[in-house]
Parts: structure tokens; sequence; C-alpha cells
């Protein structure tokens, strides 16, 4: 099976998820989402600060004390590993908040958006990839396995609060 067929097969369906749906589920849904778009809106603006020398005025004004950052020398391959994965929450959180706006607040998909966000992922994704010397494909083969041991024949919930691949 390959890898787009696996991910259907271990997926919860958009089906089961809207028939389990409940308003309180939903409200919960719209408060957390929300906040994690702005911690993510945050965290993009500090990435620019710190890997794009972008003047942020709540960043760059005012004296900060002594603290154990002043010692702290992360390696090239630490700074490159960080910016990946702040990239790949900062775009998750702009494709958050497309998905967001349709489902809440009513707004049509805007769907060159979300494949905008999706390709951004995708080249944060890479970056990790590559900065720990890894292909895509073996983070495919891997994630497979671990699913595979998860959801033995296909996605149910149960399976997915027992978490078989964590015992």
């Amino acid at each position: 099976m390959n890898y787009p067929e696996f991910v259907r097969s271990r997926f919860k369906s958009g089906e089961k998820i809207a028939e389990e749906m409940t308003p309180r589920k939903l409200e919960f849904l719209d408060v957390s989402t929300k906040t994690l778009v702005r911690d993510a809106e945050s965290l993009d603006n500090v990435k620019k600060f710190a890997y794009y020398n972008k003047h942020i005025k709540y960043l760059c004004e005012g004296e900060m004390p002594q603290s154990r950052f002043d010692e702290l020398k992360p390696t090239p391959l630490q700074c490159e590993l960080l910016h990946a994965a702040i990239g790949i929450a900062g775009e998750a959180g702009e494709l958050l908040d497309a998905v967001r706006k349709h489902v809440f607040d009513g707004q049509p998909l805007d769907g060159e958006n979300v494949i905008e966000e999706l390709g951004d992922l995708n080249f944060y994704f890479e970056a990790a990839c590559q900065s720990i010397g890894v292909t895509r494909e073996e983070i495919e083969q891997e994630n497979q396995a671990k699913l595979s041991k998860r959801y033995e024949g296909g996605y149910s919930d149960q399976q997915a609060q027992e978490r078989k691949d964590k015992q």
C-alpha cells in the first residue's frame, strides 16, 4: 500500500468526526484553535526577529536582564533544525487559521491560501529532514510502521486511545 492510501486507512474520516461532533466539542475546538493561531502568529514574529533580523518593536526595545541564554551557543545544526521546526509550527498555525475561518466563521474556504500553506509546510518539512539527514521516504516508512502497530487493520477510536505503539 502506498503512503497516501495508508494515511487514508489510518486517518479518522470526516464523516465519522462530523457524526460525533457536538456543540460543546465545537466550542472547545473554536477557542483552542484561536489560541493556537494567536500563539503561532507570535512565534512567527519571534522567528522573523531571531532569524531574519526584522525589527519588532516589543522585542527590540528595553534592556534584558542577565540570563542563562547569555552563555548558550547553539550549533549550526541546532539552529537549522529549530528554524525548520518553528517554520512548521508557524505555517501549521496559518493553515489552521484558514481552516478555522472556514469552519467557525462561515467564510468560504480560501483554497489558494490552503495550498500555499501546505506548500510552506512541505518546504519546512523538507528542511527539517535535510537537517537530520533523513529522507521523506524514510520518515514515511517509520510512520507507517508505527501507525500499523497502533491501528492494526485500520483506524478506530479505541486503538487511538490505547496507542499500542507506545506500550
